[in-house]
């Protein structure tokens, strides 16, 4: 069954059962009311009839009835008696034989109200219930013939209800199944109206489409750059054997071969080692408490060799920076921060971690002669290099594995060119608290 269906008959189920509770609530109130009313009728006619009655209309039955004949209700009928029981006047039809008890009293089909006298006599006003029981089986008709009608109406109020409410539903799940089939995932369903639960489905679904198309032009174009990033070295080491299997050549050119034929292996071990660990960046494989004082700490004792070989003087300035993530990927990342600011940067390199806001930083900044501004957007990507350091080796994944990270733990990465020079880059995570 369809979940319109379900919806439609949810919905009917609960018009029916609203339908026959408030149905009875009213049959019942208005049987009532009629039946308040009929007794508040004779009630009010004996205590009228009780109220002119004398004395002296007890022993003249003949003047006792003009007494009240013009106050009676049109079917009200009157009994009068004396203190010894005995009928001594009667008014109007139906007349029956009640008991002499004051109160109401149901006679067959009429209803009996009997009020005392002060001499101790009686008087009864009585009512045939007649017209009150037709008029109360007319409703009670009329409610069972118009519950199915409504019924149905609400049947179909309902499925026009879920119909239109789940337009928006079928537009996603169309779409769905038909990226499944053919993926075509550029296509997008149109937004729903409004602000309700189905706009903000159509809306996120749109929006799951966004970053499912952008992931997989990413990895796209991460497939192509690093094809031609292996191509080059696979090339190298073709050519190389090829070259040395020419034709016989000395013990000591083809050790030179081999050692080249090492060096592109060792280049092209690094390569792949720095895709995987771009292919893991996005994901947190054990998450901790971090301090990002402690990384900082770490990366520069680590670099503090091949800052000596390059003649590059590291500064540090931490304070403490909680945070929640993989130390082992946060570690990478700044290793990586480091390691671009000691080969590409200048004489210094100024690292420095703390508290800002909400967030904790990790800061690597160097005074060498840093990135262009329009060019620090795309360092971001992989496979991407500032148009200074062409003829630099490196594949240009540094950066990208340090967004990545940053991304993966909800951060972000900020690279930004100081107005002394230089390029500084932060990493950005959540603090926690």
């Amino acid at each position: 069954m369809s979940l319109r269906w379900k919806l439609t008959l949810y919905y009917a189920g609960l018009s029916a059962l609203t339908l026959v509770l408030s149905s009875g609530v009213l049959f019942l109130a208005l049987r009532a009311s009629l039946h308040q009313a009929l007794d508040n009728s004779l009630q009010e006619a004996a205590r009228i009839a009780a109220s002119q009655i004398g004395g002296d209309a007890l022993t003249a039955p003949e003047n006792s009835s003009t007494l009240f004949l013009a106050q009676l209700p049109g079917s009200t009928a009157l009994q009068i008696f004396n203190a010894q029981g005995q009928e001594i006047d009667r008014l109007g039809q139906p007349a029956v034989s009640a008991p002499l008890s004051v109160g109401f009293a149901t006679v067959g089909e009429v209803r009996v109200y009997t009020e005392p006298l002060p001499d101790g006599g009686f008087v009864q006003a009585m009512r045939s219930q007649v017209e009150t029981s037709r008029a109360i089986g007319r409703t009670q008709r009329l409610l069972l013939l118009g519950l199915p009608g409504l019924l149905l109406l609400g049947l179909g109020i309902g499925y026009l209800l879920a119909d239109r409410a789940l337009r928006p539903v079928d537009a996603v799940a169309r779409l769905a199944g038909a990226i499944a089939a053919s993926g075509r995932y550029r296509e997008r369903v149109p937004e729903a109206p409004g602000r309700d639960e189905m706009a903000r489905l159509t809306q996120t679904f749109n929006a799951m489409l966004e970053r499912l198309e952008a992931t997989i032009e990413r990895e796209k174009a991460f497939a192509l750059a690093a094809a031609h990033e292996l191509r080059t070295p696979l090339t190298l080491l073709q050519g190389r054997a090829t070259l040395s299997l020419e034709r016989e050549r000395t013990p000591e050119q083809y050790r030179a071969a081999l050692q080249l034929v090492a060096q592109t292996g060792r280049e092209m071990t690094g390569l792949v080692e720095s895709l995987m660990a771009l292919a893991r960046a996005h994901r947190v494989a054990s998450a901790g408490p971090v301090d990002l004082a402690g990384v900082a700490a770490e990366i520069v004792q680590a670099a503090s060799g091949e800052a000596e070989q390059r003649g590059v003087e590291i500064a540090i300035s931490t304070t403490p920076a909680p945070t929640q993530g993989d130390p082992t990927a946060l570690g990478l990342a700044a290793s990586n921060l480091l390691h671009n600011a000691l080969k590409y940067g200048g004489n210094r390199v100024w690292v420095s971690a703390g508290v800002r806001g909400g967030e904790v930083f990790l800061e690597v900044r160097d005074d060498g002669p840093g990135i262009p501004e329009g060019e620090l957007e795309r360092l971001r990507q992989p496979f991407q290099r500032g148009s200074g350091l062409q003829g630099t080796s490196g594949a240009g994944l540094g950066l990208a594995i340090v967004s990545a990270v940053a991304e993966g733990h909800g951060g972000r990465l900020e690279l930004s060119r100081p107005a002394q020079g230089g390029l500084r880059a932060v990493v950005w995570l959540p603090r926690q608290t």
